[in-house]
């Protein structure tokens, strides 16, 4: 007789008796479930490229307070923060991978996912989202799709970003006799001639492979739809970049150094972070990034009051709004070889309400989730210019994204081969860009 009906038929006094030593050893089974594990805590290895004892770094500080949220809320698990250089997550990870001696969770680059999971190196997260509901799947501000390969989900976003923001210096542009930031391709560039004087220049470009010509394939997308074209074909895959589309944009970047002399003939082997010292150095007038850059750059004693932001010119010489490129931002991953259960627990942790709040608070990054913006802090002056760029993503977004892309590291390289013959060489555009399409082209048939 089942336990349940014995005790509706006797005492409970008599159905201790009779049950005795299993009664015990029954309550003894359901403490231990209900008890801590004990003994030494779970190890997890997290691999980042911030370094949260980065006190100057906003997105740093915000990185530690995250960590010290989890780690409070899990006694149990010991995180072990490793930093790589960003340049490298990826191939490290690749690396390790085949050396089994991956971390458990990892940032990388969205633009990596689908080499990585194509390679085996992370593992899809499905069993641990199957039971979520429609609306816990649809609270995000990024297409679910945007980080799945063949359907699986591999990664998710840690912020969304746009990418095509124009930073420039107000000073610089003030003193020239522009009181606001440039709309279209023209008046971009004569606000750069304006601007050049003594050891400032108007603008520059980096296309390092060093660092994967980082700027570029996040600004190029921008650039290419808004004039109605793409860097490859969505059905075929075949390059497009070397089209009309890309060579009035190479065009231009050549010119900009050639002609107008507005840009450094030395951007062709310049890498971002470069640049980015040069911006705040003002030696460079504007510089084109993501809206993560804002938190930090805004907040150094040298150039506060000196910068402000602006969506990157539309290039068909309209001044209206250009198509947003979100594709380029930061998501973590579960590499194989994971302690799962204590990994999935961080991967939930990084993307909750808490934790996206203190990003925003402190970092500066954009919520990926929707429901984070229910917090009051979104209706605050502060975070004015947050809610801005959310609300531009919702009314310009486009549908194409480099994610999907085959092969998108060989596509870099080629363009940015092109690249430098055109700029440091001054070789003809059309043919420049047409043996790259066909170098790329070559690698995925």
């Amino acid at each position: 007789m089942k336990q349940d009906k014995v005790l509706r038929h006797i005492g409970r006094r008599d159905a201790l008796k009779k049950l005795g030593g299993a009664a015990i050893g029954l309550a003894g089974i359901l403490q231990a479930r209900q008890a801590p594990a004990q003994g030494k805590p779970v190890t997890l290895r997290y691999w980042t490229w911030q370094n949260s004892g980065d006190t100057k770094n906003p997105r740093a500080q915000a990185q530690a307070q995250i960590l010290a949220a989890f780690r409070k809320a899990n006694p149990n698990i010991e995180l072990v923060e490793e930093v790589i250089p960003w340049q490298n997550l990826h191939q490290q990870l690749l690396q390790a991978a085949a050396a089994n001696r991956a971390p458990d969770v990892s940032r990388q680059l969205d633009r990596f996912i689908l080499t990585l999971a194509e390679a085996g190196v992370i593992q899809p997260l499905d069993d641990f989202t199957k039971g979520w509901n429609a609306p816990r799947k649809n609270d995000y501000l990024y297409s679910w799709d945007d980080t799945t390969v063949e359907g699986k989900k591999f990664a998710f976003r840690q912020a969304v970003r746009p990418l095509n923001i124009l930073y420039y210096r107000t000073d610089l542009y003030s003193a020239a006799g522009f009181k606001t930031p440039p709309k279209t391709l023209k008046e971009w560039t004569d606000v750069s001639k304006a601007v050049t004087k003594g050891q400032v220049i108007g603008f520059a470009m980096t296309f390092s492979k060093s660092d994967g010509m980082s700027k570029p394939i996040q600004q190029f997308p921008s650039m290419y739809w808004s004039l109605g074209s793409d860097l490859v074909d969505a059905k075929t895959g075949k390059a497009t970049f070397h089209l009309a589309a890309g060579q009035k944009i190479f065009q231009w970047i050549q010119d900009m150094v050639h002609v107008h002399k507005v840009s450094p003939i030395g951007e062709a082997s310049m890498d971002s972070e470069t640049l980015n010292q040069m911006f705040m150095a003002g030696t460079v007038a504007c510089n084109l990034d993501h809206s993560s850059k804002w938190a930090e750059w805004s907040r150094k004693e040298a150039i506060q009051g000196k910068i402000d932001t602006a969506w990157t010119p539309n290039f068909s010489d309209e001044p209206k709004p250009v198509p947003v490129n979100t594709a380029g931002a930061w998501t973590v991953v579960m590499p194989k070889g994971s302690k799962k259960e204590e990994a999935w627990k961080l991967m939930e942790f990084l993307q909750s309400n808490e934790a996206e709040l203190i990003d925003a608070r402190v970092g500066g990054e954009l919520p990926t989730r929707k429901s984070t913006l229910k917090d009051t802090f979104f209706q605050a002056p502060e975070a004015k210019r947050m809610v801005g760029w959310l609300n531009y993503m919702g009314e310009n977004s486009h549908p194409a994204t480099i994610l999907k892309i085959k092969k998108l590291e060989v596509l870099t390289d080629a363009m940015a081969d092109a690249a430098q013959q055109i700029i440091a060489n001054k070789a003809d555009v059309k043919a420049a860009l047409a043996t790259a399409a066909q170098k790329y082209d070559a690698a995925i048939s």
